[in-house]
């Protein structure tokens, strides 16, 4: 059998990550508004999945339609009012400072991560 590789498992876990965001917010769009059944929203990421440090962070990650989240790009300028009515401008700030730190994840720390949030998921029902 072989070993999970952190690029397998980074995949698994945004997997589950997402269907938790997407559970948590209870299918509503953070940015219009639209509620849809959870399975038919997507994860919108304020900073994009390509930051490591705040890739699987849920203050970075909120429910977002496909229309937000693809089509306008994550309709960022509506989102970041979104983030600061959440916690103020100090939450805006402090996201983009995290997102710069560097983060590399390994293949414990992913497994992990996994579990975890397949509890906090299960634990949303």
């Amino acid at each position: 059998m072989k070993k999970p590789t952190v690029s397998s498992l980074k995949k698994k876990c945004d997997k589950y990550f997402s269907e938790y965001i997407r559970q948590r917010d209870n299918g509503v769009c953070i940015t219009c508004g639209t509620t849809k059944p959870w399975k038919e929203m997507q994860a919108g990421h304020y900073w994009s999945r390509s930051y490591n440090s705040t890739r699987f962070d849920p203050e970075n990650v909120y429910c977002q339609c496909v229309g937000c989240n693809v089509f306008k790009s994550g309709n960022k300028e509506v989102y970041s009012l979104r983030l600061i009515e959440k916690g103020g401008v100090a939450l805006l700030d402090d996201l983009s400072r995290r997102r710069l730190r560097i983060k590399q994840f390994n293949v414990v720390e992913l497994q992990g991560m996994i579990e975890s949030i397949k509890q906090k998921t299960k634990e949303l029902k």
